[in-house]
């Protein structure tokens, strides 16, 4: 590849217009291969502890969906503008503070990678299984190493290899979703499933049981905005990013979590056994023949996965520091995976997780949309982003956005004001009303506004303010 091609597709360069590759669809297949990955499955069995059939797709298409509108919003910004989201929150959060929350995200998100690993291997084994091999569990992690591995060879390939990947895989995967559907029904109906009561809870769900998978579903759809602006800033235009986004993070994203719901159920009532492992299902569900060409398939799927995932966050990463390598970095992250993939906690901490994507990624998507939409009202300075030294105007105080930072704290303070994710239990009944993640949002997005209101404050956070800068930005960006 030429080396502009490495600044544009590996670096943190804007991409111009005439630039872009991706088009609506293939937004939505890369966006569609991370929804239908193996955590959607996971997602909806713990789903299935609370509520049951009916109550379950009722609250996740609409939590889903719901909060998928306002996340979307924020494509806009890479996709106008060529470039990445991460690149645009050196305005929000200061030029070194930026590097802290993108720090945290990154590395709270590849707690999936790890699960997607865990069920890869899973697979595999039952795969070996039904060949008549028997391994030990204690290989475990180190089969789950290997689809990480394999996917960091994708992702080092870059957008082109991720783009072609995914285009063969997704509709396949779609076709598996439908089989896993078709195999549930061929044992139970609609009526069997319907009258189903939750795994754990046993009976039918109340107010706090909803706003619990309610907050859930919001955190999972968070948890994705770290990787919002890598893919986006290659779509050719706003709609199609939008739409792309919409279609593939929350609507093929809330279907398969549905799916997971369903079989979750499905299990429990033909095995007695909970599990949020498809690859238990597919085995107890789909017999020997079937099931096999599922696992198959399951394994393939977590593999693009791994490979997108990890190009896009390598790309993300760049913006703590733009020298570093792509292929450092990817090899940085994929190394992280397989650290906690040997820790193997993530399942025992799987609500604490949605606890720290939510709070980190709900209260920056919050700023992000506060200060593009209101408080610059869509205009700043392309050059303040890029310009990462002392003469920044994004440098605020010593490389950190006070007021954001402020209205950062506020809200996550909200979020555990009324929500304790260590026990997923509410702690006020305000929860009910907002959720934890909406409340934090809220709380962020209207203390950062209010904070700008203030004059002082106002002039601190708009020292990009500089007409003709801007349409020079903006017309070089076109």
């Amino acid at each position: 590849m030429k080396d502009v091609d490495n600044d544009v597709y590996y670096g943190v360069k804007p991409l111009l217009k005439k630039e872009r590759i991706y088009s609506f669809w293939d937004i939505l297949l890369a966006t569609g291969a991370w929804s239908i990955a193996t955590w959607c499955y996971v997602q909806g069995g713990q789903i299935a502890e609370l509520l049951g059939f009916k109550e379950g797709l009722i609250s996740t298409i609409c939590g889903i969906v719901l909060a998928g509108v306002i996340v979307y919003l924020t494509v806009i910004i890479p996709t106008r503008h060529g470039i990445d989201i991460w690149i645009y929150l050196r305005a929000v959060f200061g030029n070194i503070g930026v590097s802290i929350i993108a720090l945290l995200c990154l590395a709270g998100i590849m707690g999936y990678f790890a699960i997607n690993a865990d069920i890869f291997a899973s697979s595999f084994m039952n795969l070996l299984g039904y060949a008549g091999v028997s391994i030990s569990t204690s290989w475990t992690p180190w089969i789950a190493t290997t689809s990480v591995l394999i996917g960091m060879m994708i992702a080092l390939k870059g957008p082109m290899a991720v783009k072609t990947s995914t285009r063969i895989m997704v509709p396949c995967l779609l076709a598996i979703g439908v089989f896993i559907v078709f195999t549930v029904f061929s044992h139970f109906s609609f009526s069997d499933l319907a009258s189903m009561d939750p795994l754990v809870s046993g009976k039918s769900a109340n107010t706090v049981d909803y706003m619990l998978v309610t907050e859930w579903n919001i955190a999972f759809v968070l948890a994705w905005f770290c990787s919002l602006g890598v893919l986006a800033r290659l779509v050719k235009t706003e709609r199609a990013s939008y739409w792309g986004h919409m279609a593939g993070f929350s609507g093929i994203m809330a279907m398969f979590i549905c799916i997971g719901i369903m079989t979750a159920l499905a299990m429990y009532a033909a095995t007695g056994t909970i599990s949020h492992d498809p690859t238990d299902w597919l085995v107890e569900l789909g017999g020997p023949a079937l099931g096999s060409i599922s696992l198959i398939f399951i394994i393939i799927a977590n593999i693009t996965t791994q490979g997108v995932g990890v190009y896009s966050f390598a790309v993300s990463t760049k913006v703590m520091k733009p020298d570093l390598k792509f292929s450092i970095i990817t090899i940085f992250w994929s190394g992280w995976t397989i650290l906690l993939i040997f820790w193997g906690g993530i399942w025992e901490y799987y609500e604490v997780l949605l606890a720290v994507l939510g709070t980190i990624s709900g209260s920056a998507c919050a700023l992000i949309l506060a200060d593009f939409y209101i408080v610059r009202k869509q205009k700043f300075s392309m050059r303040g982003l890029y310009q990462i030294d002392n003469s920044t105007v994004y440098k605020y105080t010593k490389g950190f956005n006070i007021p954001a930072f402020i209205s950062f704290a506020l809200g996550i303070f909200s979020y555990f004001l009324v929500y304790d994710p260590i026990n997923a239990v509410p702690r006020s009944d305000l929860f009910q009303y907002t959720t934890a993640t909406g409340l934090c949002m809220l709380v962020c997005s209207v203390t950062y506004i209010l904070l700008s209101k203030i004059k002082p404050l106002n002039n601190y956070l708009r020292k990009d303010v500089k007409e003709e800068d801007i349409k020079e930005d903006i017309k070089k960006s076109s």
